[in-house]
């Protein structure tokens, strides 16, 4: 996998985990603490696992 389909992958992933909150009535506070910890999570993620990845 590349470095863009692991991006896009990524924000794949991010995207129905937020439709499952949202779909589960989710309040936008939460929705916001979700969406943040999971971009905390994929930029540490990416910054650890990106010598692993061919361009």
């Amino acid at each position: 996998m590349n470095s863009i389909d692991l991006i896009k992958e990524s924000e794949k992933a991010e995207g129905t985990v937020l439709d499952l909150l949202i779909k589960n009535g989710c309040s936008n506070e939460d929705l916001l603490n979700v969406s943040s910890m999971l971009q905390t999570i994929y930029m540490c993620g990416f910054e650890v696992g990106k010598r692993c990845v061919v361009e």
